[in-house]
């Protein structure tokens, strides 16, 4: 990480009563604080964003077994502070990400002379607020009372509050819709659900000007993850701690917590756009990340969800994870230009209630033979730790199975933690130490990380990049196994799963209907769609949706995620797949309503090219595409890849057409998109 330029002014106010009051603006103005302390002694916030009231006054607090700071508290100092510098992620949607904010930190004491401070960072597009427990020794935290009214009834994009599960259907309603009965219709089953209340990020927009939040947390760290409780007689949010336990987070003092964030933009796409969770995470604290490398990659993965194969050895399905079929995908990686192969079900333990062995392969999986292979090939094996949610099991076995993997050139590992964990919730301080020591320990064995059933990511991939993507959504596995996920899923991604950090959805599935992968009879002659034949699960998308997901959601690692064969039938769909990149430079989300359709533009980090993925949901729509992004002295070799004219989720999924043209700066394309269809867009520059 490169500082490039770093500026700092502080200026103390020295203050010793209750009812003081302080503002501050964030650096372009727009963006204003207010703070308070009130006679009563409880310290509060507001936020304003072009002037609208975003946040009015709320209420802030924290109470421990000994100590209470929500209220009688007076204020001991504030002081205020200006901060700008210019930093280089190892990778991400920028190359370079500006961290500029104006901030305020106010010194509180209770009755009892125990003081707390409240800092609070004002960004051009957003705060961050948190709480540091002054003192020596420790603290047993036992609630958090941060609150965020809201200015009003907003339309929100939410899933269930649940302290122990984020695969829940997206919500598309007021805020005063948020009840118990919705968030039954969000969750379809009971998991850890808050009485009434979201999981972060949230998003929002105000009907009376456009401003669009999102509510969220960054540098999650020793403290249970946040839910958010709904109050619809104050139209409030309260932060919930996750976990049943009476004390959430025992600590060493001093203690920082997580930071609590809202994004503020004036459309959509600034939600897409905001590195405000990022910058909010302390540096980079690996002296080397030249091991640390965005890919593609292919998986022994898809074909258990489509039964095809299993991922154990108990001889209903083939075994999917055997020394034959690992070669075929490799090969298929090697031909391609892909840089990994992920493995599931290579290791003894597979099956409810047996214990896994991290080091200890199936007999018919090779590990020796296929590390040899793969690097020959120029590919890397990527490993995978299933735990059944038996985290106690995988502690124990923890380094030993990473020194394992680092003895066979394995550079990655894709961890899982399907079911319920005893004594424990998935986001609760237990758990939150655990994925977090998966990162750190990961690191020391220069070893990446792909979390599958996580906490929702909070941006920790700046201190720690080989901590490279995470689960934490309903992803494309949904629509192999499941119900599937709504027409209007995908379209809201971007502005709240995403907007926490990297996601491993798993695009590109090809063949939509599994006519190859199942039951290719049940397709007819012209490809569409046989009416007489009944599909249980399918992807809700047309082919040119799915290349458009490489663009539209954003991770360093990108899965290819159907079967070798299924591409194989569409070489000229597959080469997008081959070009597009997955470490950028820029990123621009030029269009957008959330849940109905997005466009998002993407600049290569490596190249003066510039991507475009556009993705909607039931609604048929026509792009007027802008080329006004692109650099005005050069040309471009654009090549299209649309919907075709039959096209459609439910009809011709699979029609495509590829086009192509030179254009510049000043050209606009009309590009139309099918009902659950998009396009992909590769603009080559000249």
């Amino acid at each position: 990480m490169n500082r490039l330029f770093c500026l700092a002014v502080s200026l103390l106010m020295l203050v010793a009563c209750s009812g003081a009051k302080s503002d501050i603006s964030s650096p372009d103005g727009r963006t204003e604080l207010h703070f308070e302390l009130s006679e009563a002694g409880e310290a509060a916030y507001s936020l304003k964003f072009d002037g609208e009231e975003i946040v009015p006054l709320s209420r802030l607090g924290i109470t421990t077994t000994d100590a209470d700071f929500s209220k009688g508290l007076e204020l001991v100092c504030i002081e205020s502070s200006s901060f700008d510098e210019t930093w280089e992620p190892v990778w991400g949607q920028f190359a370079k990400i500006r961290n500029h904010y104006n901030s305020l930190v106010a010194t509180l004491k209770n009755a009892d002379g125990k003081e707390l401070k409240v800092e609070m960072r004002l960004f051009d597009d957003g705060l961050g607020l948190r709480y540091t427990l002054l003192g020596e020794g420790s603290a047993a935290i036992t609630a958090e009372r941060t609150e965020f009214r809201m200015g009003g009834d907003y339309e929100s994009h939410w899933i269930a509050g649940s302290d122990d599960d984020a695969e829940f259907d997206y919500m598309h309603t007021l805020l005063s819709e948020i009840t118990p009965e919705t968030m039954q219709q969000s969750a379809g089953r009971v998991s850890g659900l808050v009485e009434c209340g979201v999981s972060t990020p949230i998003a929002m927009k105000s009907s009376a000007t456009g401003n669009h939040i999102a509510i969220h947390e960054a540098a999650l760290w020793e403290y249970p993850g946040m839910i958010l409780a709904w109050d619809n007689e104050r139209c409030c949010f309260t932060s919930l701690l996750a976990g049943d336990e009476a004390v959430k987070s025992k600590v060493e003092l001093p203690f920082s917590t997580p930071w609590r964030t809202i994004i503020v933009g004036d459309r959509a796409g600034a939600l897409v756009e905001s590195n405000l969770v990022l910058n909010l995470n302390e540096p980079c604290c690996l002296e080397d990340t030249s091991w640390i490398k965005p890919m593609k990659y292919v998986g022994v993965w898809w074909e258990m969800h489509l039964k095809l194969s299993i991922w154990d050895m108990d001889g209903r399905y083939p075994h999917c994870a055997t020394t034959e079929n690992v070669k075929r995908y490799i090969d298929f990686a090697s031909e391609n230009g892909f840089g990994g192969v992920l493995v599931e079900g290579w290791n003894v333990g597979w099956g409810w209630g047996e214990r896994f062995d991290y080091s200890q392969p199936y007999p018919d999986f090779d590990m020796e033979e296929l590390a040899r292979y793969a690097e020959e090939r120029g590919v890397e094996i990527i490993g995978h730790h299933e735990t059944y949610a038996n985290v106690a099991n995988y502690e124990e076995q923890m380094t030993d199975a990473y020194e394992y993997y680092a003895k066979h050139g394995i550079n990655s590992v894709k961890t899982g933690y399907v079911g319920s964990i005893a004594g424990h919730k998935h986001y609760d301080r237990w758990m939150v130490d655990h994925y977090n020591r998966t990162v750190v320990e990961g690191a020391k064995h220069k070893l990446c990380i792909d979390i599958h059933e996580p906490i929702h990511s909070t941006g920790i991939c700046r201190t720690y990049p080989n901590l490279m993507s995470a689960e934490g959504m309903r992803g494309q596995e949904w629509q192999a196994w499941n119900s599937g996920n709504s027409i209007d899923h995908n379209p809201t991604l971007p502005f709240t799963r995403n907007v926490a950090g990297a996601m491993d959805f798993t695009p590109g599935i090809f063949d939509l209907r599994y006519h190859n992968s199942i039951n290719k009879a049940a397709a007819t002659a012209d490809g569409s769609v046989n009416a007489d034949y009944k599909y249980d699960f399918f992807v809700n998308s047309t082919l040119a949706h799915q290349l458009a997901e490489y663009v539209v959601f954003y991770s360093p690692i990108q899965m290819v995620a159907d079967l070798p064969d299924n591409y194989r039938e569409h070489p000229d769909a597959l080469q997008f797949i081959v070009d597009v990149p997955v470490d950028w430079a820029d990123t621009r989300c030029l269009d957008a309503e959330i849940g109905d359709y997005v466009i998002t533009a993407r600049k290569d980090k490596h190249s003066e090219d510039w991507y475009v993925g556009g993705i909607t949901d039931g609604t048929e729509r026509t792009v007027e595409l802008s080329l006004d992004f692109l650099d005005g002295d050069r040309e471009y070799e654009a090549t299209l890849y649309r919907d075709g004219d039959k096209a459609g989720w439910n009809t011709y999924p699979t029609d495509y057409a590829i086009e192509k043209q030179g254009v510049t700066a000043s050209d606009t394309l009309a590009i139309r998109m099918a009902e659950g269809g998009g396009f992909a867009l590769q603009l080559k520059a000249l």
